[in-house]
């Protein structure tokens, strides 16, 4: 078993209050309206099938990748789900260059930067929202921008796309540093959740006519802890009453060192939220591994203090099961290399939980763990990252059967070289439907920074490296020259 460590801050509330915004804020301060039954109806069967056919899309991003020979500008790929998985040739590729698709490719814009999806309008076809965290506007750097592409039977595309801007120009505010879709609003459509540097904004009220508008009660953020910094959104029913409810991840400077820190935001709607603190890590992934109706967050935590000494740091996966008050009330499961059946040594800078996601490997109905640890050193090569999967139960994760790989095991293609950063991106996805989900790993440093992802599939209940293969940026038509090619996988 996992040992257990780090007690939560007491929880503080925030005023159940929200300015009113430019934009397209509602009148009186009410929430944005539901859709209408009929169109909850046609919602899309998966957050990520963006054509309808029944089959889960893989959408994978290269913020740092070149459009029409702008550097850094940044474009996203999504690959079709089929019955024979995923396949390069079946893709959308999308940047500001895009028709449709407000802005345009400039140097630093990161277009990719964040991911988010769900079925916003309810026409039976997911959408997604794309950041674009380094977008200038109005001559105010790094301010930021979010666009939505909406879904249709072929897919993803430009059309109609809706461009969400920041309520004021803040320079450095990087506006869509996280992104996340819900039910915010305890009305069952679902919504979405915008957070800067310094705030967060709420959308709903899409329905059919897709006229998303910004709430003007119930915002969360009043003001942040001091010298706290948000890196990320997860949404989940941490509690299982039934409402989801939003965690902020990030890291918080305490005297001279920056630890992993989280908010925990209980509530939404026009009641708006109370806030909990606690101490977590910069990345997040919800979902109900011991199916009890309540989802559990898995924090990464890839410089978590160990005894207080940095230099002793080989990173942990702090998991929090869902109960009544929510994460950060108790403590949480701890998981590091070396300890507790995981496979490895706890060693300095190996970031495990640099990335974390979870899925159904082995088709039993409980979402198993995949971690990586960006900074493993495999030989004499620094960074060049791996892959651990653990398995859940009815009990909650597990070390039995645990897996990992890197570019050095028999099967996976490639070599583990310095600096590859393999695991820094992870994804269990399920793409042709049978109820088991493989693994998708980013290496961004592969090929001095053009970067790939590997696909391992899973095969009698186990992922395995027979018949893994990779693909990068050129694979998908995109321009994949120093693109650190998958810099973000979506959820």
């Amino acid at each position: 078993m996992p040992r257990n460590r780090r007690t939560p801050t007491a929880a503080t509330a925030l005023a159940a209050s929200l300015a009113v915004v430019a934009g397209a804020a509602l009148a009186g301060g009410a929430a944005p309206a539901a859709a209408a039954p009929a169109e909850a109806a046609a919602a899309a069967k998966h957050h990520d099938d963006f054509d309808g056919d029944g089959y889960r899309d893989l959408v994978v991003s290269a913020p740092s990748g070149t459009v029409n020979g702008v550097k850094r500008a940044g474009y996203v790929a999504v690959l079709y789900g089929s019955a024979g998985g995923l396949d390069t040739a079946r893709r959308t590729v999308v940047s500001q260059s895009t028709a449709g698709v407000a802005g345009t490719s400039e140097t630093g814009d990161a277009f990719g930067a964040t991911l988010a999806s769900a079925d916003f309008d309810r026409d039976g076809y997911a959408d997604l929202v794309v950041g674009a965290t380094g977008e200038d506007l109005g001559g105010v750097a790094d301010t930021g921008r979010a666009v939505v592409l909406y879904g249709s039977a072929g897919g993803l595309s430009g059309s109609g796309a809706e461009d969400m801007r920041p309520a004021s120009l803040i320079e450095g505010n990087a506006y869509a540093t996280g992104l996340a879709a819900g039910d915010w609003f305890h009305d069952g459509s679902q919504a979405l959740a915008i957070l800067s540097k310094d705030h967060l904004e709420l959308y709903g009220g899409w329905g059919a006519a897709r006229t998303p508008a910004r709430a003007t009660t119930g915002h969360p953020f009043a003001d942040f802890p001091a010298d706290f910094t948000p890196t990320g959104l997860v949404g989940g029913d941490f509690e299982g009453d039934g409402n989801d409810d939003l965690v902020v991840t990030g890291s918080k400077w305490s005297l001279e060192t920056l630890e992993g820190h989280c908010l925990y935001l209980k509530g939404g709607g026009p009641e708006g939220y109370t806030r909990t603190e606690f101490a977590g890590g910069p990345v997040g992934v919800a979902g109900d591994i011991d199916k009890d109706g309540a989802d559990d967050l898995a924090i990464g935590d890839p410089t978590v203090l160990e005894h207080g000494q940095w230099d002793l740091s080989g990173g942990a996966v702090e998991v929090w099961y869902g109960a009544a008050g929510g994460p950060g009330a108790g403590e949480p499961e701890v998981w590091q290399q070396g300890s507790g059946g995981v496979p490895g040594a706890y060693e300095l800078e190996d970031r495990f939980g640099s990335d974390v996601s979870l899925g159904d490997v082995n088709g039993d109905g409980h979402l198993d763990l995949a971690a990586g640890a960006e900074g493993e050193a495999i030989g004499e090569a620094d960074d060049a990252g791996a892959v651990w999967l653990l398995r859940g139960s009815a009990g909650g994760l597990t070390t039995s059967g645990v897996q990992h790989f890197n570019q050095d095991t028999a099967g996976v293609p490639g070599a583990a070289e310095a600096g590859d950063l393999f695991g820094s991106d992870v994804r269990l996805h399920d793409a042709d439907r049978d109820g088991r989900s493989g693994l998708v790993a980013g290496a961004p440093g592969e090929n001095a920074g053009q970067g790939f992802a590997w696909v391992l599939p899973t095969r009698g209940g186990v992922l395995t490296a027979d018949g893994s293969w990779t693909f990068g940026g050129a694979s998908v038509g995109a321009n994949g020259a120093n693109a650190r090619f998958p810099e973000t996988l979506a959820e």
